[in-house]
């Protein structure tokens, strides 16, 4: 078996479009960077397959030239992003955000992406369009690129960055890389879950990977779930298309007795809670109630209708939206003919996006020096709550860990990489290969994720999360050590990523689980059936969470505060999302 060793100033790791902007970001910095994507260049992780709205204040959308909102401003931006985070938000990096945004949209549309529609806050473009725009920059720019490589972890010595340990999907071949600086833009978690709504590789390996290098992360409690998912039948199971379709006609969702269940909350939290981005937290926190209470759909969820929409305008706007019911790739032609049928569909709460991750500053530096990261994959600017783009979160954050990280290795030596360390990470890697007789990845991998989407899902509760912890330990205990692949090849061998994936995955699930039992209230994306309050008076605090000599510490810190000083107050859950409804400037609107 041979072994590279490539040698960069700045090694970013993730090809989606936190990391091309983050190695654009160090090439405008004048040194050498290097992206290693973990699939297809260009083709893997959320980006592509991103419905892709551009976020920003709508007076610069408007200035811009675009039909945005120009009585909105960037304060009224920073109000809605700070209140309907439950004022859990950084404020540094919620300012960063909504002052960078313009800036990051123009030079995307000075590279040649095209603006499909906009509305008063978001301008909306595709996933393939974003990162074509982006790869094509980064390619001008001089970049260089290795796809199908997995990062396995980073190397550090003294609490210092040198490098990292990758493997060649194509080949089984190890690589080493010795870097100055490294950038971490992996995106989320999703394949923790089953069933969720990402992209199949997106496994948290930069989450994992920073924490075990010392890099604290926090707020891993935070798991937003989009609402109204399709789960049934199996071939639709993660379709956002009923979620999508459901912000552009009133859906009736009905629980197994028949009710309409929205029905039993406040009309005014039900009108802006099923309107504006909220609806992601609200209905799937509704949803859930009713699948706790025993009248779910038998496929977990609960069911989607048509209510007083004529078919003939549900099918208009289905059809304006998914061309011969088609949506990205996916045929949906069934779902006229039984919709047509006074059918139901079953949908639920199913995971999307993750609000916590590695600790950044307002420069993305990590506590690992020479170590940055950028995008989802880090505690971003949202809070308890994400109320705008993802999007917009990737590019600003990609562009400044890049340029920073850039700018620190124009002034840091590159060391020789210790080899006991990077032994012990071969060894540890090919483990799977090496066991005649072991377990399957595949079926503990479902387990997991089936357990997780039960127990981490929008309601909580002591006993469930310490008896998924338990389960979790056992299973890192018992099963981590055992995993086996069938197969022995190098090359290619899906069974051994996953496999590898697999401690990663449980890793952050750990983490998000004690986060969940240390936060005794409810907030944002968070809810505790034991403590149903949203408490500001003692829990206006991130949970953090270290990794030293194999054990997971946490400890709490206070919200970054700039401007907007938060309340002073400990109200029930629902009550507190209608004061934050309430707290709404009249723009914005969904997304």
């Amino acid at each position: 078996m041979s072994e590279r060793t490539i040698e960069t100033d700045v090694l970013v790791v993730g090809g989606g479009g936190a990391g091309f902007r983050a190695a654009i970001g160090a090439r405008e910095a004048g040194v050498r960077a290097l992206l290693v994507s973990k699939g297809p260049l260009a083709r893997c992780g959320a980006t592509p397959m991103a419905g892709a709205d551009f976020t920003l204040d709508g007076l610069s959308l408007s200035q811009m030239g675009f039909p945005g909102e120009p009585r909105d401003s960037k304060e009224k931006f920073f109000n809605d992003i700070v209140t309907q985070g439950f004022y859990l938000n950084n404020q540094k990096l919620v300012e960063h955000y909504i002052r960078q945004a313009p800036a990051r949209l123009k030079e995307l549309l000075d590279w040649g992406m095209k603006a499909d529609s906009s509305e008063q806050r978001a301008i909306f473009t595709s996933g393939l369009g974003l990162i074509d725009a982006l790869y094509r920059r980064a390619k001008n720019c001089g970049v260089d690129f290795l796809e199908d490589v997995m990062v396995l972890d980073l190397v550090t010595q003294g609490g210092k960055v040198l490098g990292a340990l990758g493997l060649d999907v194509s080949t089984g071949d190890f690589i080493r890389f010795r870097a100055k600086a490294a950038v971490m833009a992996t995106g989320g978690w999703h394949k923790a879950f089953w069933p969720n709504t990402g992209m199949r590789d997106l496994s948290g390996e930069g989450i994992a990977m920073a924490n075990r290098a010392g890099a604290e992360i926090g707020n891993m409690e935070f798991i937003t779930f989009c609402c109204n998912i399709l789960l049934w039948p199996p071939l639709w199971r993660g379709s956002l298309a009923t979620y999508i379709l459901s912000l552009r006609f009133d859906a009736e969702l009905t629980n197994s007795a028949g009710e309409v269940f929205l029905n039993k909350y406040d009309p005014f939290v039900v009108k802006w809670g099923t309107y504006m981005e909220w609806n992601k937290g609200f209905v799937s926190f509704a949803s859930t109630r009713e699948i706790r209470d025993g009248k779910g759909s038998p496929h977990g969820g609960v069911f989607f209708g048509l209510g007083s929409t004529p078919f003939d305008t549900f099918e208009k706007i289905a059809l304006g939206r998914f061309p011969n019911w088609k949506y990205k790739a996916l045929d949906l032609s069934a779902m006229p003919r039984l919709m047509k049928e006074g059918k139901l569909l079953e949908v639920g709460p199913v995971v999307e996006y993750f609000d916590g991750g590695i600790v950044v500053n307002e420069r993305f530096e990590t506590s690992v020096e020479g170590l940055y990261a950028a995008g989802e994959c880090t505690l971003g600017p949202f809070g308890s709550n994400r109320v705008c783009s993802a999007i917009t979160e990737m590019l600003v954050h990609g562009a400044d860990a890049g340029r920073n990280a850039g700018e620190y290795a124009k002034n840091a030596g590159t060391s020789e990489l210790p080899a006991q360390p990077l032994q012990a990470l071969r060894e540890k890697a090919e483990q799977p290969l090496r066991l005649k007789d072991g377990q399957k990845p595949a079926p503990i991998r479902r387990k997991v994720q089936e357990m997780a989407h039960q127990n981490l899902s929008p309601i909580r509760t002591q006993k469930e999360l310490s008896s998924f912890l338990y389960f979790l330990d056992q299973t890192i205990q018992d099963d981590l050590p055992h995993l086996a692949t069938a197969s022995k090849a190098r090359a290619y061998n899906k069974e051994w990523l996953d496999a590898i994936e697999l401690e990663n995955i449980l890793h952050l699930l750990k983490c998000a689980t004690i986060g969940a039992l240390h936060r005794n209230e409810s907030r944002g994306v968070h809810f505790r059936e034991d403590f149903p309050y949203t408490d500001n008076d003692n829990w206006l605090k991130e949970n953090i969470i270290r990794f030293e000599k194999g054990i997971l510490e946490v400890y709490r810190r206070p919200v970054t505060v700039t401007s907007k000083t938060p309340p002073k107050e400990k109200v029930p859950y629902l009550e507190m999302l209608k004061k934050m409804m309430e707290s709404r400037s009249e723009v914005g609107g969904h997304h």
